[in-house]
């Protein structure tokens, strides 16, 4: 049979026709029927948990740590890389910067430190100033800065919010990852003459130290 004979009747054109529709068809709708499925029947997707959910959170440090010798005026520039994968978020920023002027000639003559933070390569971040004398066990000065809203890394328990809304309420929308910077600049106070018997405070040790720390999310069904 040639293909004169499929088509020498209306009847069986129309026949030819419907086959070949079919054809064309058949394998459109079997690609299509998942994503289909997943729109229509299922709705967009689930919303995770709901009911009583108990909320914790798991945490790691990125830090970094250095210690510098200041004399009077001198500054120091100070870079942290925070390059933190998207699968953690970053609760918070701080720069702590510790002294102890143990070589102080007498009262009134305190060395200090102001640090002032340089942020211009971070998107939605404010810079800080901060300042503090070496005296004491904690002398010195700490900036922070909140990348994820009222993180306090402690856990509890929602009862009106499902997974994906928690989740949501702690992301920390991508801010922080690139370079911080700061300068520090020390103020050494000595005595406008020697005392006898006593050495020139001349300089400072500083150690500056920043700390990202990172969580994520914990929840199960209480």
């Amino acid at each position: 049979m040639d293909f004169q004979d499929l088509v020498d009747t209306p009847q069986k054109i129309k026949t030819l026709a419907g086959t070949v529709a079919f054809l064309v068809i058949f394998p459109v709708y079997f690609a299509a029927m998942p994503s289909l499925i997943d729109e229509d029947l299922v709705g967009g997707g689930s919303s995770g948990l709901v009911g009583t959910l108990s909320v914790s959170f798991e945490e790691s440090e990125i830090s970094l740590t250095e210690s510098v010798v200041l004399g009077d005026g001198e500054s120091h520039d100070t870079f942290f890389d925070l390059m933190a994968e998207m699968e953690v978020f970053v609760g918070y920023v701080e720069l702590a910067v510790s002294c102890f002027d143990n070589d102080d000639p007498g009262p009134g003559f305190t060395d200090s430190v102001e640090g002032t933070s340089d942020l211009n390569d971070l998107d939605g971040l404010e810079d800080q100033t901060a300042e503090g004398q070496c005296s004491g066990g904690d002398g010195g000065f700490t900036i922070r800065w909140d990348l994820t809203e009222n993180y306090s890394g402690e856990g509890y328990t929602e009862e009106n919010e499902n997974e994906d809304e928690i989740r949501e309420r702690w992301n920390d929308g991508g801010l922080g990852r690139g370079t911080w910077a700061a300068t520090i600049t020390a103020d050494i106070s000595s005595p406008p003459a020697p005392i006898v018997g006593q050495i020139i405070d001349s300089d400072e040790e500083f150690d500056v130290t920043w700390t990202a720390v990172t969580f994520t999310v914990v929840i199960i069904s209480s």
